[in-house]
This record gives structure tokens, sequence and C-alpha cells, in this order.
């Protein structure tokens, strides 16, 4: 039983990290984001061309080209050089993590053997892991809603060197294509999509601790 009940509470705290990754990976990069918020933030009236340019960005970051908008400088081009290295390490460590998870789980199922105790097991870890992620996002989400200056700050120190991510918006093409309020609308929309997920994992974890409960009746 010591192998469950470690078992359980490794797969409780993979799971805030699983649902991150994967709400990051899947509305991080929207396209569609980016083109509303280039409108709301007059972006557009900066650079007609922002959506190709931001296209751009993209492929080079997800590794699809080498080929970065000519408006940047060195500086800017080393610092997305950074950000694809920052994009590639956290997608391998998503790999990395769902293969862990994939392998305590199924090695906890032959432990416990018994179909009722495996889906009990399962739905106690997808409850309390959501639990968890609907807390840890709820912090980030006040966190970035009343602090988002220092918060922003915090995220570049942990990723960056110092110096390599502070640009001068009169001379540099990269802080006016990206202006600092869209990366706190990107980290709110990650925030509630994470908070939506975890809901929704919870209610599912609910639903099967409870089919077992009413199978041992």
């Amino acid at each position: 039983m010591k192998f469950i009940n470690f078992s359980k509470i490794f797969l409780i705290l993979i799971v805030p990290v699983l649902i991150f990754l994967l709400v990051f990976n899947f509305a991080g990069f929207s396209s569609s984001f980016f083109t509303k918020k280039f409108e709301q933030y007059g972006v557009n009236s900066k650079f007609p061309d922002s959506e190709a340019m931001h296209q751009k960005v993209l492929n080079f970051i997800e590794g699809k080209s080498n080929e970065l908008p000519s408006d940047f400088n060195e500086r800017e081009r080393q610092h997305l050089l950074d950000v694809k290295m920052v994009i590639s390490a956290l997608t391998i460590t998503l790999y990395i993590i769902v293969g862990l998870f994939l392998l305590l789980l199924v090695a906890s199922a032959f432990t416990l053997k018994a179909n009722s105790y495996i889906i009990n097991f399962v739905g106690r870890v997808m409850m309390w892991g959501g639990i968890l992620t609907v807390g840890l996002a709820a912090l980030l989400f006040l966190f970035i809603s009343f602090d988002f200056g220092p918060a922003f700050e915090s995220m570049h120190r942990m990723f960056f060197r110092s110096g390599t991510y502070m640009f001068d918006p009169a001379k540099e093409a990269i802080v006016n294509l990206y202006p600092e309020q869209l990366f706190m609308d990107l980290g709110v929309r990650i925030s509630v999509w994470v908070i939506i997920s975890a809901i929704l994992i919870i209610l599912i974890g609910f639903y099967l601790v409870l089919r077992t409960k009413k199978q041992k009746q």
C-alpha cells in the first residue's frame, strides 16, 4: 500500500503541471486571440502586417522556420531564440510528465488489480488533482489581475538572463508588437482555461468515486 499512497500523492501533484502545460500549448498560441488583441491595443496601426509578423515569430518559436521579421534587431532576435529554447524545454517536459503519469497509472492499476479499486483510485487522483489545480490557477489569476508588473518581471527572471528581455519601445519593435497588456490578457486567458479544464476533471473524478461507492453498496 506504500506504493499506492506514494503514487496517488505524486499523480495528484502532477495533474496541475499537466493541465497548465496542455492549456499553455493549446490556448497560448491561438492566432484568433492575437488577431483580436492586435486590433484592441492598436498594434495594427504601428504594424499593418502585424499578423504576418506574428506568424513568422510563431513559426520560429515552434521550430517550423528560421525566418524572423526584418523589423527585429539582433537583441530582439536573440531574445526570441531564448524563448524558442524555453518553449522547446517545456514541450520536452510535457512529454516526460505525460509518460511518467501514464507509467505510474499503469503500475498502480496492476497493483490494485480489482476494477473498482482502479476506478476509485483514478477518480480520487482526478478529483484532488483538479482541486489543487483550481487553487493554483485562482492564485495565478489574482496575482496577474492585481499585480501583473512584478509577476511579469518574475516570470522573465525565471527563464531569461537579466538584461536580455528589456527593450526600448521607441527603438525596438518587439515591445510594440507584443505590448505588456497583451501578455496580461494571455495570462488571464490561460488561468481561466485551466480552471475550466480542472473543474471538468473534478466532476469526472467525483463521478468515478461515486460510481465505485454505489457498486459497493
